[in-house]
């Protein structure tokens, strides 16, 4: 790791910036790389999407039936609110932590709007007011990080255990809500159900949060020192940049995007079961993971979380179409994720980028 000096002397020059881009008219100090370097960075970007088109190809050579419009369609329902907390999770792990509690945002936002629902409240106050509960949960996490200074990991597993007793709490016990089709507004039902052009409405709403995600990330300034800051978090402070109110409204914006695939889960489901959010938990986090080696730098991104989304959700759909035991779908994700990661540490070793281990001690700040 470099050091950052506070009074550079004369004859070494000041640090850059790590969140603006290159100074204009400087040449680049770093040679170029031989050519297995780019060898091994480009195999290492094709990682993931080779393996989604291996997949693929597998699973429509099996069965019949999973190249179907039909099936395909399913597909993307599933993925849709999967994709959704994996957008949330990339936030927070691209800002160099980690959020255990994602589902607890999911669990939130679909317990508040589903009561109210129930209690005779119009759709757009109960989806309001779904969000913001939802959205509390980033704001402790923010508390908890940026002022408290309690490491992510440890302050979000905090969270997630309040979390989880705040929902038995208020549902006496962890009974869950169901909602009447026949008296719920056909304005909340159409959330989970209605289409847009022909597409679902979660799947469009996913990618409409994918899209914003990626602006905010890769488009905007604070999405910028988000990104130094979980790279470089020490000389990204030393250089002026206010980290922790960026690193604070990271976990913000990430409950905030969790609470909407918890109000669309509520929807389409027709109520709330305690402990749901947080099936989507941890193939955000794989999903991530296997997303960030799509980037030469070893960055969770928004494109490379999607695929990995793909990914898992492919293969349930596809081992479910074969008869395959359910009890066999954590093993064989668990597998390829394995598979992935490890091929991509491999690749790494050698190259200017950094290696798989990196990324994860990012996560585990």
């Amino acid at each position: 790791m470099s050091t950052v000096t506070d009074r550079p002397s004369p004859e070494q020059p000041s640090s850059p910036d790590p969140a603006a881009g290159p100074s204009r008219g400087s040449a680049p100090a770093v040679a170029s790389p031989s050519d297995p370097d780019r060898l091994r960075r480009l195999a290492t970007r094709l990682l993931a999407p080779g393996a989604l088109v291996v997949i693929v190809l597998v699973f429509g050579l099996l069965t019949p039936t999973f190249a179907t419009g039909g099936n395909l369609r399913s597909v993307l329902s599933a993925a849709a609110l999967v994709a959704i907390a994996a957008c949330a999770m990339t936030v927070v792990v691209r800002s160099g932590g980690i959020d255990l509690s994602i589902g607890v945002a999911v669990d939130l936002a679909a317990l508040g709007a589903t009561a109210l629902i129930a209690d005779g409240y119009v759709t757009w106050f109960a989806v309001v007011a779904g969000l913001a509960f939802g959205t509390l949960a980033g704001v402790v996490n923010a508390v908890l990080v940026t002022v408290l200074r309690i490491r992510a990991f440890l302050a979000t597993l905090s969270v997630w255990f309040v979390g989880t007793s705040v929902q038995q709490l208020l549902t006496d016990g962890g009974a869950p809500i169901y909602l009447r089709r026949p008296a719920t507004p056909e304005s909340f039902a159409a959330l989970g159900d209605a289409t847009v052009a022909g597409v679902p409405f979660p799947v469009a709403a996913a990618a409409l949060l994918a899209i914003v995600t990626w602006l905010l990330l890769d488009r905007t300034r604070w999405g910028r020192v988000v990104t130094a800051a979980g790279e470089q978090r020490t000389a990204t402070t030393i250089s002026g940049r206010a980290t922790r109110p960026a690193l604070g409204a990271a976990f913000v914006v990430a409950a905030a995007i969790a609470s909407v695939a918890g109000v669309l889960l509520a929807s389409r489901s027709y109520g709330f079961v305690a402990g749901s959010g947080q099936a989507y938990v941890l193939d955000a986090i794989g999903a991530v993971f296997i997303g960030a080696t799509l980037s030469r730098y070893g960055r969770p991104n928004v494109v490379g979380t999607l695929i990995g989304v793909l990914i898992f959700t492919i293969l349930s759909n596809g081992l479910a179409l074969l008869g395959v035991s359910y009890y066999f779908d954590g093993l064989v994700r668990g597998v390829v994720l394995i598979v992935l990661l490890v091929a991509a540490s491999v690749l790494a070793r050698g190259t200017t980028g950094p290696s798989l281990r990196t990324l994860l001690g990012r996560a585990a700040r």
